[in-house]
């Protein structure tokens, strides 16, 4: 059941910048979602520093991320630096990919 990977999700909506830096979230504008953070993980709480990324094992079924990608998400596990709960709208930067063959973001 694909339900308890979805729930309780981590956020949608929240106003803030990103931790660390000066930019906002993308959460910010309501464009993404970080899902059970049970199932998570995230560079920095595996202990990542700067030019050191650990390795990650996803949690998340691929049919979830498979899911979100048809839809115009991006997953934030395909990301150097990786949090594996966050997908954001994002259809412009899936259509660049697929135009110029690139499959990186999917």
């Amino acid at each position: 059941d694909l339900r308890r990977y979805l729930t309780p999700s981590a956020g949608v909506f929240n106003w803030r910048k990103v931790a660390g830096q000066k930019n906002l979230s993308v959460h910010s504008f309501g464009a993404a979602i970080d899902l059970n953070t049970k199932f998570a993980d995230y560079w920095v709480w595996s202990g990542g520093k700067p030019g050191r990324v650990p390795v990650y094992k996803n949690k998340f079924p691929m049919e979830i991320v498979e899911i979100f990608e048809k839809h115009g998400f991006i997953w934030g596990g395909r990301w150097y630096h990786y949090d594996t709960m966050h997908f954001e709208y994002r259809p412009e930067l899936l259509e660049i990919a697929k135009r110029s063959g690139v499959a990186a973001c999917k």
